[in-house]
């Protein structure tokens, strides 16, 4: 088909869909020419489909043409109609995944899905190609698609009845330009074939770009060829595009298809009305681990998250509980991290002993790039995890990751700036984090921060720390062992029991079941009212209607927070801070959208305050004083410091009644024990007076005060 048969078939057609989308688009430099919306009023149009798939660049030309002339017909002559480039949105017939864009899709248009993994700067590109002939002046104006090959025009203007055929030279100044930007985008796992297989990318680059640089995309555009060595005939293959669209949310796309099955809605409803329903499927949730209910329901409820919510500026409250498991060898942690990491598309699972900080985050580096200076951003783990969980194991391996997770867990955004690049990336993500003790197991008591390398101000901003105990117990030994044994031989049988979908009340829970639900409970509490929401091009977190405290749940929380509080007057040690309190409402908050309530009730605080109780109870009870205290979790028991305290004065005691700065380590510890102290109490908290820098022993035997 040549473009005068193009021009037949569907100029006038194409004239007046034009002329009625530009009534409603603003004017910039982007046409969508939605090929689906088109085929919708012209019918009889469809051919130009499997044309624009087939020869995209030959289309594109001409509608550009067509495109040009009614513009101007509706605005006039206009200096910007040359930079207006036409973007194919919607076309049929054409979507692939990444590992199947081969060579003959060459020159052929394809859409596909994917994950930004690098993004160069934002360049200009020669985009509409001024040429000149030096001899007689003609003028020739050459769209670029391929941008490693130049075109070389000859002139072939007529004059005097011969052909000039000069060699055109290249107008920079009068030529056109447009933004550009080179993106490498992988295949999301969820569309792998084999999700164990290494994820294959592709680079495509992208026209009219304002600067993109994290998230999942939607990519219509041409598949081009890029020679790859000078005198070989071998080419690699990458994709130009001028349309690319932020994916949706995994969670709003499944929310849209719940919408519309009413069946999946009265299973789902009805399993919500179950009495033990959140404890069922937090089993089954994590159904490899026996035991540990308390933890389970935690990590499950984290997977609903808490309401959106909005403060009147706009700004978001974090409704993402984030969770850290110190668990002794062999219970299990990195098989649980896996589990969730796998749950949805957007969670993500990363270890600290093959991650570094950038990893987790996200870098700016200097890599090999095709059309900028080499400087890319790279997003991390945390920003690929952005609205699902990063699952972060061997967490105190490296010290250095520390800083770069400090940020992504209480701004939920990773700010970087190198390289002339300045990026703000989303990392509105939950943590769902694991470590080992330094000494092999949990020790009580022990501070958690004696027994993990992790910095005060990232420990405090988990909302909840479970240490997982190894403590032998035969009946619960024999129900693992059983557990085990029996999964190895279904496996190898491929007769499942065990590990076979649950039934509750008639109801059969699989995985796909489960996974509806978590999202129906995540999104749907008011389904009626969030309908129209979600159906709408125009999604809004801020307009959906979220469950929300009554007045006997914050009631409840209130009178939980100030009694705990009270624990902690005069000389006592604090048991409980606002975090804590953040951490109920948010827990509480999400108890309820598990039950798909529409109201956050006094059941809902109850449970969220008995799964911080338990938390409490495991990380901040001082057994020595025998009550709880924040400060056994990051800094030092007040049941510490007042034996350091006492030991420092009977240290100062000694040196003043001897006037020589020495106190000998004997008397120490007889006048100590005088002062109620055992032997093991006072070595244990020289050896801490030592550590903090209090003391020294300038020579054996004795102890003297650093001033």
């Amino acid at each position: 088909m040549d473009e005068e048969e193009f021009r037949g078939l569907f100029e006038d057609k194409l004239k007046l869909f034009i002329k009625e989308e530009l009534k409603n688009l603003p004017r910039n430099n982007i046409f969508e020419f939605d090929i689906k919306k088109f085929i919708e009023k012209f019918p009889e149009a469809c051919e130009i489909n499997d044309i624009i798939i087939k020869k995209p660049k030959f289309a594109e030309d001409i509608i550009y043409s067509i495109f040009k002339e009614t513009y101007i017909e509706i605005y006039g002559e206009d200096e910007r109609i040359e930079k207006i480039q036409i973007a194919f949105k919607n076309p049929m017939g054409c979507y692939k995944v990444i590992e199947d864009i081969s060579a003959e899709d060459v020159n052929r248009l394809v859409k596909f899905e994917g994950n930004i993994i690098k993004a160069g700067k934002v360049c200009a590109l020669l985009k509409k190609a001024c040429f000149v002939c030096p001899k007689c002046g003609n003028i020739k104006y050459i769209n670029i698609h391929n941008y490693f090959e130049l075109p070389e025009p000859i002139c072939n203007r007529e004059r005097d009845g011969e052909i000039c055929r000069e060699k055109m030279i290249l107008d920079y100044d009068e030529s056109t330009y447009i933004n550009i930007q080179e993106l490498e985008i992988q295949q999301p796992i969820d569309l792998m074939k084999n999700p164990d297989d290494p994820p294959r990318s592709i680079k495509v680059f992208l026209e009219n770009s304002k600067g993109i640089y994290s998230g999942r995309v939607e990519v219509i555009g041409t598949v081009l060829r890029k020679k790859t060595r000078k005198n070989l005939p071998v080419f690699e293959i990458f994709v130009r595009s001028n349309y690319i669209n932020l994916s949706e949310s995994y969670q709003r796309i499944e929310v849209r298809d719940i919408i519309n099955n009413p069946e999946i809605i009265e299973i789902l409803d009805e399993l919500g009305r179950k009495k033990n329903i959140i404890d069922i499927l937090s089993n089954y949730l994590i159904y490899q681990i026996k035991g540990y209910e308390i933890v389970k329901k935690a990590i499950f409820l984290q997977q609903i998250k808490g309401a959106f919510k909005f403060l009147p500026d706009g700004t978001p409250l974090r409704r993402d509980s984030h969770i850290l498991l110190i668990t002794d060898p062999g219970i299990g942690k990195t098989t649980m991290l896996k589990r969730i990491s796998r749950l949805f598309p957007q969670n993500a699972y990363a270890s600290v002993t093959t991650a570094t900080g950038g990893g987790l985050t996200a870098i700016v580096t200097r890599e090999s790039t095709e059309i900028s200076d080499g400087w890319v951003v790279k997003p991390g783990v945390f920003v690929k995890a952005n609205e699902g969980t990063a699952c972060i194991d061997e967490l105190t391996v490296d010290k250095d990751v520390m800083k770069y997770i400090l940020e992504a867990m209480e701004s939920q955004t990773i700010h970087i700036s190198k390289g002339g690049l300045n990026v703000k990336l989303p990392a509105r993500c939950a943590v769902l984090a694991a470590c080992n003790p330094k000494r092999g197991r949990f020790d009580r008591n022990l501070t958690v921060i004696e027994q993990i390398d992790i910095p005060a101000p990232l420990l405090s901003r988990f909302d909840l720390i479970f240490p997982l105990k190894d403590i032998p117990n035969r009946e619960t030994d024999k129900e693992i062992a059983e557990y085990i044994l029996k999964a190895h031989y279904e496996s190898a049988k491929k007769d499942y029991q065990i590990l076979a979908p649950i039934e509750v009340d008639g109801i059969v829970v699989d995985e796909k079941i489960l996974k509806y639900y978590i999202i129906y409970a995540r999104n749907c509490a008011y389904i009626e009212e969030n309908r129209a929401l979600y159906l709408d091009n125009e999604f809004s977190e801020v307009k959906l209607k979220m469950p929300y405290l009554t007045n006997e749940a914050m009631k409840l929380i209130e009178n939980y927070y100030l009694e705990m509080r009270k624990l902690g007057e005069g000389d006592n040690p604090i048991p409980i801070t606002a975090r804590q309190l953040e951490a109920i409402i948010r827990i509480s908050e999400m108890h309820a959208k598990a039950r798909l309530s529409e109201k956050v009730e006094k059941k809902d605080a109850e449970e969220a305050i008995k799964i911080i109780d338990y938390c409490l109870k495991e990380i901040a009870y001082d057994p020595e004083s025998g009550t709880l205290d924040l400060d056994k979790i990051t800094g030092t028991p007040k049941s510490r410091r007042d034996k350091m305290d006492l030991l420092l004065d009977i240290i100062k005691e000694i040196i003043d009644e001897r006037g020589d700065n020495l106190a000998p380590e004997a008397e120490i510890y007889e006048r100590a024990k005088a002062k109620g102290m055992d032997e093991k109490d006072i070595e244990r908290t020289l050896e801490y007076l030592r550590k903090s820098g209090d003391i020294f022993t300038p020579r054996y035997g004795f102890y003297s005060i650093l001033e």
